[in-house]
């Protein structure tokens, strides 16, 4: 075997779509990389010795893999092989046959990313950024490490110990040492956020951090070296086999090699890639590492085993055609940099970063020990400091996101909205509703402000698993702040509560001013400003953020090309006398994708596709559903004499022998019916047989029914409730008594079956805008029918769930009305 000088690209191994965000391997030499795609793969070595190929993918997770590792068959492990287990943002960890795409055992308990996972002395270790570590043994969380403030991003075992000993790292600049679930030790050196750890032997160990430097630590606390070099997070490091050498990896762009304990760096290896979000070594000491571009790559030191000329050429000039910050090389003034000349003189040591000024343009050049020559590693962007700032991330709250915005609630005070381009902006909207506990009418606004100073920009939403429609392809429904309106309502990237616009003391609301929470003698929660109340005014029971709902929910999401390949595909299957042409589909399509330009006239075809067998007809209630949407539409078909014939082959559809697809689309239609006043008008006329129907089919048989279940009884809720706030006396309350029983009921059957967590919320927000309403008109009676049906042991149940944590939340507030 020849040659075992410096470390070269050996290969790339593309099949992510999205960032290599963890990787590890195994004693065969395979590779298991995990990505933002939402999955991970396999990867084993091919005859030549120099190439992989992908083998397996495992795809079971439902948002970003963040973490993975290898689980010897055998070892503590009641398996015939190998396992991979993989942790995520679901909150999940799965475990599944190294060479089989299906789990076999999930893993529940933490409630947020799952960022860290390891194995060693027959026990699984998990770390989350919901500030805990777990212990698995027999796949039942055995232990539980609570002590950090602030996210975990690293755990690890230490070996060769009587007890099982773990190590954990945490955004709170600590590491921390375990035995079973008791602290016994906490390591304090880093300045930041401490994210990767390496074990070197039974006594000692290194960290890594935002902070650029690597520690080595001795277990009775002693910071023994650190390793300086990286001019930006350090986001991994991993022990090389064999070596004694440990590789990291970083925001700088770059991989680097280090002795074991002397601190020394023997080599840097600049990558065509922001981020190097992590490191592993093979039992050969070849190196791996997993980038923000979707790459893996390897890299070995051995000749044979090393890519051939021409592809160390196109990496090289990729590395070479790629920009970086200026921050990434630690900060220089641009009028102190010298030209080309510099590149005459031999750097000081391999890794040594210039920057040259050639023309207008900035070049970095890093210097080879091995080739003793200067080598282009890109184009220098961007502005001045190894930190946030060049990044492009943005550590809050010990976790990463692509922008944290200043929220203006009142003069100089201000909020915090992180968010990642990632997520859907509702959801990251209504998470910082929850948190910071605003009034529920801000969600619109929240999520319209994130899409405008994001400029669009986005990765494509990965989701919360809740809110996708398999169906139609959209992405989720849309809530209103008002009848007929939409999101979006703030242009320019205004502030979602100023509006450019706030109420300054002394001065005059201008603009979009949100106002106050409109409650007769509650404070303003911006402007802390009251209005005079009466005595009997101030006995109102103060609003949840979470209820009363207002405005009707409405399912909105349509994805034309999704909608017409489904109805096409019905209409394909049913009796040819039934069929419609296929100009006749498209003008449906056409007509319900732009609801205030629709034509009720243009939807006469889709009263003939209302009529088709029940396994085929949900396409055509999807459109029915849109076509809701519509003032309009409703006018026209709700009228005195069909709204009746309407609402009845809708009922049909729900009931209990019917298709689950067309029982969900069928109780869509009904929750859109409350979109408009000719709709509303048809619930309240028959409002028994809805309620009865949509509350006998549970349990339900999907998570999409649950939800669409729920969204009818609530919008009965916000129905019931604006009837009695028009009203000048009780009488309204006395007469919808019957209802509300019938609705409270029915939530509460929902709310104790429904496994859906969004439409568990929807239930306990229908259940507190009826007792809200009941309250605050001084009738106890909704209040008293609920103590006789039992709710509160199902709301204590929901007050315990934790993610989302929007339930549990809810939950406790609906408490303190029981």
């Amino acid at each position: 075997m020849s040659g075992l000088g410096e470390y070269r690209l050996r290969c790339e191994l593309a099949g992510h779509s999205k960032d290599v965000r963890a990787v590890t391997t195994t004693p065969e030499g395979y590779i298991v990389t995990a990505s933002r795609d939402t999955t991970a793969k396999l990867w084993v070595p091919l005859p030549d010795g120099v190439h992989y190929e992908a083998k397996q993918t495992y795809a079971g997770h439902t948002s970003y893999v963040s973490s993975v590792c290898v689980l010897p068959g055998g070892d503590g492990v009641q398996s015939e092989g190998p396992l991979v287990a993989t942790g995520s943002r679901d909150t999940t960890i799965l475990v599944y046959p190294l060479h089989s795409n299906v789990p076999t055992h999930t893993l529940t308990g933490h409630s947020d990313t799952v960022s860290c996972l390891a194995w060693g002395e027959g026990a699984l270790v998990s770390g989350s950024w919901d500030c805990t570590g777990r212990v698995w043994s027999g796949w039942q969380c055995i232990h539980e490490l609570k002590g950090h403030e602030g996210p975990l991003w690293a755990i690890t075992i230490l070996p060769g110990h009587s007890t099982t000993t773990i190590l954990t790292a945490s955004a709170d600049k600590t590491v921390r040492m375990w035995r079973e679930e008791k602290e016994c030790h906490k390591f304090t050196g880093h300045k930041d956020c401490v994210r990767g750890l390496a074990v070197l032997s039974t006594d000692r160990f290194l960290s890594c951090s935002n902070d650029a430097t690597v520690i080595l630590w001795s277990i009775t606390g002693e910071a023994l070296n650190t390793y300086e070099g990286h001019t930006n997070f350090i986001y991994g490091l991993a022990l090389i086999s064999g070596e004694g050498d440990v590789v990291t990896g970083g925001e700088d762009r770059t991989v680097r090699v280090w002795s074991g304990s002397a601190g020394e760096c023997r080599q840097v290896i600049h990558m065509p890639a922001q981020s190097v979000w992590a490191v592993a070594a093979l039992p050969n000491a070849d190196i791996v590492c997993g980038t923000s571009d979707g790459m893996c790559r390897v890299f070995s030191k051995v000749t044979e085993r090393q890519a051939d000329t021409e592809s160390q050429k196109v990496f090289e000039e990729s590395v070479a055609k790629s920009t970086m910050a200026v921050g990434d090389l630690g900060g220089i003034k641009k009028s102190d940099l010298p030209g080309k000349e510099v590149l005459l003189a031999p750097g000081k040591k391999d890794g040594h970063t210039v920057m040259v000024r050639e023309g207008d343009k900035i070049n970095c050049y890093s210097w080879s020990a091995s080739k003793q020559e200067w080598t282009a590693v890109g184009e220098v962007v961007g502005g001045a400091g190894g930190s946030t700032s060049t990044s492009g991330k943005v550590l809050f709250e010990g976790k990463e996101y692509d922008f944290v915005f200043d929220v203006e609630l009142d003069q100089g005070m201000f909020l915090k909205l992180p968010y990642n381009i990632c997520e859907d902006p509702y959801y990251a909207a209504q998470r910082f509703i929850h948190h910071h506990e605003l009034p529920q009418e801000f969600l619109d606004k929240v999520a319209s402000f994130i899409i405008q100073n994001t400029k669009g920009t986005s990765l494509g939403f990965e989701g919360t698993g809740q809110y996708s429609d398999p169906f139609t392809g959209g992405a989720r429904y849309q809530p209103t702040t008002e009848a007929g309106s939409t999101a979006g309502g703030i242009g320019g990237g205004a502030d979602p509560f100023t509006g450019g616009g706030r109420y300054v003391p002394g001065g005059s609301s201008r603009g979009n001013n949100m106002g106050s929470v409109g409650v007769s003698g509650i404070p303003d929660p911006f402007t802390g400003a009251s209005s005079y109340s009466t005595p009997a005014a101030r006995n109102v029971l103060a609003p949840s953020h979470f209820f009363p709902q207002q405005v009707p929910l409405r399912f909105e999401a349509c994805n034309m090309s999704g909608m017409l390949s489904k109805l096409t595909a019905s209409n394909s299957a049913i009796d040819q006398s039934h069929q419609l042409a296929n100009e006749k589909l498209e003008q449906l399509v056409a007509c319900v994708s732009e609801v205030e330009a629709s034509d009720p006239n243009h939807l006469g075809p889709l009263e003939c596709a209302l009529q088709w067998p029940v396994e085929h007809v949900w396409p055509a209630l999807d459109v029915l559903r849109l076509a809701l949407l519509s003032e309009k539409m409703q006018t026209v078909w709700l009228d005195t004499d069909r709204r009746g014939t309407l609402v009845s082959h809708l009922i049909s559809f729900v009931q209990l022998q019917s298709v689950p697809t067309a029982q969900m689309m069928a109780l869509r239609c009904l929750a859109n019916l409350s979109t408009h006043q000719p709709g509303r008008q048809a619930l309240m006329e028959m409002w028994d047989k809805i309620i009865t129907v949509t509350v006998e089919i549970a349990p339900y048989q999907n998570k999409n029914a649950e939800i669409a279940a729920s969204t009818v009884l609530l919008n009965y809720t916000v129905l019931l409730g604006a009837g009695e706030n028009n009203s000048e006396n009780n009488s309204e309350e006395n007469k919808n008594l019957d209802k509300k029983c019938q609705v409270m009921s029915g939530a509460g059957t929902v709310a104790m079956t429904a496994k859906d967590p969004e439409a568990q919320f929807r239930c306990l927000v229908a259940l507190g805008t009826l007792l809200h309403h009941s309250h605050n008109n001084n009738n106890n009676r909704c209040r008293a029918l609920a103590a006789s049906l039992d709710l509160k042991p199902v709301v204590e149940r929901l007050a315990k769930v934790t993610s989302p944590t929007k339930v549990g939340e809810c939950a406790s507030h609906l408490l303190q009305r029981l």
